[in-house]
């Protein structure tokens, strides 16, 4: 991902709750500490496929944005647990 920004290729890499502190190290790690990822909520492995679609929808906004934004990332709050309501709702 970071290869794909750096030669100018937006990327949304999208990963769980419990990852954000690993990937902002590996961020960092390959020169691109201000690059953010789209997260949701752990774990993923358990849920219906309805409710993997919930999720993608929750997120379908933020990662059209990340994609097509100018400039560097910028960081977002992790969504809300499974359960809990949606703040766009």
């Amino acid at each position: 991902m970071v290869e794909l920004e750096r030669r100018g290729l937006a990327t949304a890499a999208v990963a769980t709750e419990p990852f954000v502190d690993e990937a902002l190290e590996q961020a960092r790690l390959l020169g691109m500490p201000d690059y953010r990822m789209v997260y949701v909520p752990h774990p993923v492995q358990l849920l219906s496929l309805e409710e993997l679609h919930g999720y993608a929808d929750r997120v379908f906004e933020e990662i059209v944005e990340r994609l097509t934004q100018q400039g560097s990332p910028v960081s977002r709050p992790p969504l809300p647990r499974a359960g809990a309501a949606h703040p766009r709702s």
